[in-house]
């Protein structure tokens, strides 16, 4: 299927209970989409160790293209201490790692690659990888979708909003949306309305948790309901979970409502893992299945 170039962080997300599963918003959507069937390219930084060595494994017996996956000699594998609290996760994430130092990507090289270039916002926060993943952005000119995630204290709004320009599509939970509207309005779609014009987004999606997700476009909004999960463990990378989805979703055409709809699905069966992601090829199986 058609390839994407996804560009940001990868690391390790450590639990209370010791446990560790790998992560990144960047990682796990790349992760998702070879797990539906697609050919993402994943550019990040991991470092000479342990837990390096453990994500380039994963990766090659995923059958992922391992060649924008860069090796740093110096920096540590990035790692992010978890905490749930009520169900819902808090991080401490660790600075500086080795995707704070992703280097310069020869467009040419990669062009080919690239429908759609997707990158996040933690590994923008150096300022080496932030300007070399825009660098990459700007040269090779391809439909951009961008999902920020706001992790208190570890983003600034001088650092968010150049990321926010010559947008395609972008995703945002409501607290982060209301984070970043410079004006309050009457509602919430009202803010993503008016988001989204002043961005001059193509599409404006916006997560509400356990109240659904909706999607503003120039001619319409369109909403769907959150899907019901039938084991809850956590809701670490349920959110890529929906981005991955709804990528494939633009990807395949489908109708908005379609889009909405399978990528909620998909979120909830992220909520009954451990973190975010699954290694096992029979989850994506079922995945497919129930969105065919």
């Amino acid at each position: 299927m058609s390839n994407l170039l996804i560009a940001g962080e990868v690391l390790f997300d450590v639990f209370e209970d010791g446990s560790q599963v790998m992560g990144g918003a960047p990682f796990n959507v790349a992760w998702h989409l070879q797990g539906l069937g697609f050919k993402p390219l994943f550019v990040s930084r991991i470092g000479q160790d342990k837990l390096g060595e453990h994500i380039l494994n994963s990766m090659q017996q995923w059958d992922m293209d391992v060649s924008g996956l860069q090796i740093d000699d110096v920096h540590e594998t990035g790692t992010v201490r978890v905490n749930i609290i009520d169900g819902q996760p808090s991080y401490d994430i660790v600075k500086p790692v080795a995707y704070d130092f992703i280097e310069a990507v020869d467009p040419e090289q990669v062009a080919d690659k690239c429908r759609i270039f997707y990158h996040g916002s933690l590994a923008l926060r150096a300022s080496e990888s932030r300007q070399n993943i825009l660098r990459l952005r700007e040269e090779l000119s391809k439909p951009v979708f961008v999902d920020i995630n706001l992790r208190s204290p570890y983003w600034a709004q001088e650092t968010i909003e150049p990321l926010l320009h010559n947008v395609n599509w972008l995703k945002l939970n409501h607290e982060e949306l209301e984070l970043l509207s410079a004006t309050e309005h009457a509602d919430l779609t009202a803010t993503a309305q008016a988001f989204r014009e002043q961005y001059s987004l193509a599409g404006l999606l916006v997560t509400e948790g356990e109240k659904g997700a909706f999607l503003v476009t120039p001619d319409r909004l369109e909403k769907c309901a959150s899907y019901p999960v039938s084991h809850f463990v956590d809701s670490v990378g349920a959110g890529d979970g929906f981005t991955a989805m709804f990528m494939a979703g633009l990807l395949q055409n489908w109708d908005y409502r379609e889009t909405l709809e399978n990528a909620s699905m998909f979120a909830a069966r992220i909520c009954e893992l451990r973190g975010a992601i699954s290694e096992e090829r029979s989850f994506y199986d079922s995945i497919l299945d129930e969105i065919h």
